[in-house]
């Protein structure tokens, strides 16, 4: 198996870690890309961007109220 930060995964195909990654296991290491993506155009005066690891994704909130969407580009 391979083990990245120290956990141990079974040599093959991870269809997500922890980190929300899906990765490929074999002897020579572990490749893995993400499952997110990353916004890059918001109204970063008005608007945050929070990581929610259970659903693997950027949610783009309005800082004074979290509670409320922004748009956003990716």
């Amino acid at each position: 198996g391979c083990i990245v930060n120290g956990k141990l995964y079974p040599l093959g195909l991870i269809e997500r870690t922890e980190d929300c990654y899906r990765c490929h296991c074999d002897e020579a290491g572990m490749e893995c890309c993400s499952l997110f993506l990353t916004p890059v155009s918001y109204d970063k005066e008005n608007c945050k961007v929070i990581f929610s690891k259970k659903r693997c994704d950027y949610d783009v909130v309005q800082k004074d109220d979290p509670s409320k969407m922004c748009n956003s580009e990716y």
